[in-house]
């Protein structure tokens, strides 16, 4: 009788001890991240998604989207430097309105800039009084789905 307890004992050891592991291990995918090259940012129900500076040998453009989770009307301003100068971009989103930058049949924001693919663009994302800076990867058209974008801009 004693050995039946010491076995099932053993065996109930094994198994929480085992299965332990993942009750208090920190699970990844609960973490939030871009899944995507492009950088993302937020203030409160406005969200960035996948901003880009994509160049070629030619222009410098700036896709993205722009996403208003609430149910009330907001106003987007995307300030960023342009030649060496400020430049501001506003977008008005209506209730759970995306906006897309470059694709989806809207235009791209040209940017004149000297920075290069592997370096980081500064862009504000700036509504109802708050704040938030993005760093926006500078890529070009290596990947074929970054050529095609550039080859639609003019």
């Amino acid at each position: 009788m004693i050995r039946k307890f010491a076995a099932i004992a053993i065996a109930a050891g094994v198994v929480l001890g085992t299965a332990g592991c993942n009750m208090i291990s920190h699970v990844a995918t609960n973490d939030p991240y871009a899944p995507s090259d492009g950088a993302q940012g937020h203030i409160g129900d406005l969200k960035a998604r996948n901003f880009l500076l994509l160049q070629d040998s030619t222009k410098s453009i700036l896709i993205g989207s722009l996403v208003n989770s609430a149910e009330a009307a907001t106003k987007a301003s995307l300030e960023y430097k342009d030649a060496g100068a400020d430049k501001t971009t506003e977008v008005n989103l209506n209730g759970y309105q995306k906006f897309d930058l470059g694709y989806n049949g809207t235009a791209a924001l040209p940017v004149v800039t000297d920075l290069k693919p592997g370096a980081l663009f500064k862009l504000t994302l700036r509504s109802n009084g708050e704040a938030v800076e993005i760093s926006v990867p500078v890529l070009d058209g290596t990947l074929k789905e970054y050529k095609a974008i550039l080859d639609a801009t003019n």
